[in-house]
């Protein structure tokens, strides 16, 4: 038999296999234009419009749907702090900055000039849905209106900034 991780090791690893996505996402598309990879600041009004829906749709889904599960801070009280701080800094942070790269910044910038805004939109969330194949097709179809939502930030707002803060607060919800 296996012998399991201790939760710090196993908050580590996820850390450093997301942390690991963003460098290679980084270095890969270094040379590609800023712009099409969204980086640049986007408009603080559009932003928060953004976020604003998105997170009514996060508590109105969850409201309906009871995605996210109950409230339990027992695991989170009894795994050591520094487990608990790279199981966030996994999930919250470098998670979703890798994903967000990935999807709405390398493959919307990729799409964009050869299918259009809408395609693109649509296949990045789907591509982003299809990812997360484990979980239930309920919350499947969730996570492909999220990806929707994060693509049309990405569009409005020329930025990558405001979906990746987006998916960021999403985990944090999520895993709480």
């Amino acid at each position: 038999m296996g012998q399991s991780m201790s939760p710090v090791a196993s908050g580590a690893v996820k850390a450093g296999v997301a942390g690991a996505v963003v460098a290679i996402i980084l270095f890969r598309t270094r040379k590609l234009p800023a712009a099409e990879m969204g980086f640049a600041r986007p408009p603080l009004q559009a932003s928060l419009l953004f976020l604003a829906i998105y997170l009514a749709w996060m508590f109105g889904t969850d409201a309906v749907l009871h995605w996210r599960g109950p409230w339990d801070w027992g695991p989170w009280i009894a795994a050591p702090l520094l487990a608990s701080a790279l199981r966030v800094l996994a999930v919250c942070v470098l998670g979703p900055t890798g994903e967000e790269l990935l999807f709405r910044g390398w493959l919307f910038g990729f799409l964009l000039r050869r299918i259009g805004t809408a395609a693109t939109i649509v296949v990045t969330a789907a591509a982003w849905a299809v990812l997360h194949y484990t979980y239930s097709l309920p919350v499947i179809g969730v996570i492909f209106v999220d990806g929707l939502l994060l693509g049309l930030a990405r569009w409005k707002t020329r930025s990558l900034f405001p979906p990746i803060v987006m998916h960021m607060l999403y985990n944090l919800y999520a895993i709480w």
